[in-house]
């Protein structure tokens, strides 16, 4: 069974965040941050499924406005995994 995800991602200035309404994991590289979700979805709504791909869009209310018409090409990424 295949499952899709959407999160939104976003920095702090130190950490990636990537949340939705299940769960919320950081990390410092995206490597991090991937593990992160990668446990989080295991100990939560994805734990019986066997392909998951999440989406992360990043969050555009703090983009700086002139690099908004850049924003999707450069900061949306999706990760596939097996749990």
């Amino acid at each position: 069974m295949e499952t899709n995800i959407r999160i939104i991602l976003g920095h702090d200035g130190t950490r990636w965040i990537a949340c939705n309404d299940s769960f919320t994991a950081t990390g410092r590289t995206f490597a991090d941050l991937d593990l992160q979700v990668v446990s989080a979805l295991r100990a939560g709504p994805c734990e019986n499924r066997s392909r998951v791909t999440v989406s992360m869009d990043f969050d555009f209310a703090v983009f700086p406005v002139w690099m908004r018409q850049y924003a999707s090409h450069y900061f949306n990424r999706s990760i596939t995994f097996d749990l």
